[in-house]
């Protein structure tokens, strides 16, 4: 079982109707009710008996998705950490531990796949995925974000988080196109090609993170911190004697 997380059959079926609902037609446009339905539960109150609350059922499949691939990228970190020696990671070492584990789940499990599109929904959702990010559930991410900065000392921390940012949103949009096709093409569906576009995906990918800084971007970027110098400066001075 996904994650090695004891689950009876019926919330495994209702986790996975959730899933694919979540995944295909967003979380807030999903009912309790429809995923009851998509599982085949004739209890109308299976979801709330099971899992009490829409929170619970995301917690759920988060603990069944994305831990695992978490604490697989966090064993992959280390190996590589212990390959180089101390030595700062490459781009292509820092996109390949970003989608290893997506990846390999994708080709090692049977399909259909809809993980990666509940994940798009998911960072589409705003509240949901504050809530995801306040837990910290992701650290790893975090963690590849700093090798990032020790690989480009030069990049400035703005342009370091943004290049990091949209690797991470373009890599599950990517996957999420993958996994579509996989279920519109069904026996169709040729994993050669799958593996050239995620190839392809790593390649873009450490082309973002190593791209030049272009001129505009730069004058951008002073333009924004000159506006946060002025809204520091414009604050009334806390520790003087006249406030």
């Amino acid at each position: 079982m996904d994650g090695d997380i004891e689950l009876s059959d019926t919330k495994m079926e209702l986790l996975l109707a959730a899933e694919r609902l979540f995944a295909l037609q967003g979380i807030a446009a999903t009912t309790i009710r429809q995923i009851n339905a998509e599982a085949g539960q004739k209890n109308s109150s299976a979801i709330h008996y099971h899992f009490g609350s829409r929170d619970a059922i995301l917690d759920a499949i988060i603990a069944i998705r994305v831990k695992p691939a978490n604490d697989l990228r966090a064993e992959l970190l280390v190996e590589e950490r212990a390959r180089v020696g101390g030595k700062p990671l490459s781009t292509e070492a820092i996109i390949r531990l970003l989608l290893q584990p997506g990846v390999d789940r994708f080709m090692n499990t049977q399909g259909p796949h809809f993980t990666h599109r509940f994940l798009i929904q998911l960072r589409m959702n705003f509240d949901a995925w504050r809530r995801y990010e306040r837990k910290h559930m992701v650290w790893t991410l975090s963690e590849l974000l700093t090798e990032l900065r020790q690989t480009r000392p030069l990049l400035p921390a703005q342009i370091a988080h943004g290049r990091f940012r949209s690797a991470v949103n373009f890599s599950m949009l990517e996957m999420a196109e993958v996994e579509a096709a996989e279920g519109r093409l069904g026996s169709r569906f040729r994993r050669d090609e799958a593996i050239f576009r995620i190839e392809e995906l790593g390649c873009h990918l450490v082309s973002m993170l190593d791209a030049p800084i272009p001129a505009q971007t730069v004058a951008a970027l002073e333009r924004v911190a000159a506006l946060d110098l002025g809204k520091r400066t414009d604050m009334p001075d806390l520790n003087s004697s006249n406030n």
